[in-house]
């Protein structure tokens, strides 16, 4: 059995990209050195640690807050003998469904082992139909049963789309790609492979035609044995050593209303009318220094069958062929699952001194939604600006339609990211 790394990528892809992921291998150091030293005091606890209090006795400090989801499962396990009860180990999956479906709220950590280091994805909260996410670099995630927005650390607007819990999607249902929802008929009769004092070991393998069949071996799941509710769920991933270890806090004090509304989101930088398979649109930007214009152009949008979805929707000179068409492929399967229609924008800048950025000339869209993109020279990297001066361009377009068929308000907020960052 192998430990996993990236469950993102089934993740309904957009939901989890661009998570913010620790840099600082100090902190990566003292978060696994913290978890080293808790694990040997749960070996000097002994069972008792394992009751049920565990995360509040883990909670209750500071340090230990990130060290817990290195060394629960290890001290919790510490307690467990696999005895086999009999009746316990005939609890089908469908039991542990119904049992969250009834959560109203849960904190969530999300972990990453990646070789030698591990460090903290990101943290969440979710209260009656309503999730925060906050990245180790502090971005903020809010997604309120409708919509969902991204915001990143300087508290700038970089995402706009549709709810995942629109569709009626629990929580677990969400961190699990699905996986292990309750509408997987294969899992209604699963039972437990391991039986413990305190938990239950399910292990799902995914269906051959699940999307991410092709690189996830399986998923672990820890149950506890009164409550029939996940404590900790691992990822384990085909020929990978690294894995995703995610942990559930049922007892930690609800946060209040107000932590689950988003901030109000800053006016772009420049909004105009675009026309479809229309001329550039120059567009003046205020408000983000070292940026004077954006320039835009919507080549064309696509709303009929997912299986004649062209595979040269993203193309361009400069562009490999087969490049061209992966994206293109990429963005027919989004097709496929999400419906359309989708509209191809390419977008440019000129900074203050009148340099030029490159063109990014694969950024398919849907009407208000918005997500992170980055652009660099007209030369190519971040780096290769007439002055030698790095600029790394961020932006974030926003399409929306207008009374006129074939008119469009495209607004963009963009900044300079420095190198630092």
């Amino acid at each position: 059995m192998r430990y996993p790394g990236n469950i993102e990528r089934s993740i309904e892809k957009s939901y989890l990209e661009n998570i913010e992921v620790s840099a600082d291998a100090e902190m990566d150091g003292r978060i696994l050195g913290d978890a080293l030293a808790a694990m040997e005091e749960s070996k000097k606890a002994g069972p008792a640690l394992a009751g049920p209090n565990v995360w509040r006795t883990i909670m209750k400090n500071r340090i230990t807050k990130l060290a817990a989801a290195a060394v629960i499962i290890t001290a919790v396990l510490l307690g467990v003998k696999f005895a086999g009860g009999p009746d316990m180990a005939n609890v089908a999956w469908g039991e542990v469904t119904n049992r969250v479906a009834q959560v109203d709220y849960v904190h969530v950590y999300w972990f990453k082992s990646r070789g030698d280091a591990l460090f903290r994805q990101f943290e969440g909260w979710y209260a009656h139909g309503k999730l925060v996410r906050r990245g180790d670099k502090g971005g903020m995630t809010y997604d309120d049963g409708q919509t969902q927005q991204k915001f990143d650390e300087q508290g700038r607007r970089i995402g706009k789309k549709p709810s995942l819990f629109a569709e009626g999607k629990t929580f677990f249902e969400l961190f699990s790609a699905d996986l292990l929802s309750d509408k997987n008929e294969q899992l209604s009769q699963l039972t437990p492979i391991n039986v413990g004092d305190d938990f239950l070991i399910y292990e799902v393998d995914p269906p051959p035609d699940w999307d991410g069949s092709q690189w996830l071996e399986n998923i672990s799941v820890t149950v506890g044995k009164n409550s029939l509710l996940p404590v900790q769920m691992k990822i384990f991933e085909k020929d990978s050593d690294d894995y995703d270890l995610v942990m559930f806090d049922y007892e930690a004090p609800e946060k209040p209303p107000e932590f689950f509304e988003p901030p109000m989101a800053a006016s772009a930088n420049g909004q105009s009318e675009v026309v479809l398979d229309g001329q550039e649109v120059v567009l003046n930007i205020e408000g983000a220094p070292g940026l004077k214009q954006a320039v835009v152009r919507l080549y064309d949008k696509y709303d009929g069958p997912a299986e004649q979805f062209p595979l040269d929707y993203i193309s361009s000179d400069r562009l490999d062929p087969n490049f061209s068409r992966a994206v293109s492929e990429g963005v027919r399967k989004k097709y496929k699952k999400k419906g359309g229609p989708v509209y191809r924008l390419d977008v440019s800048f000129v900074t203050d001194e009148g340099y030029e950025s490159g063109t990014l000339v694969f950024l398919a869209t849907r009407l208000n939604e918005a997500g992170q993109c980055g652009v660099g020279s007209s030369a190519g990297g971040l780096d290769g600006w007439p002055d030698g001066k790095y600029r790394n361009i961020k932006f974030s377009p926003l399409l929306k339609s207008t009374e006129r068929e074939d008119t469009y308000i495209v607004e963009i907020r963009c900044w300079l990211r420095p190198k630092d960052d």
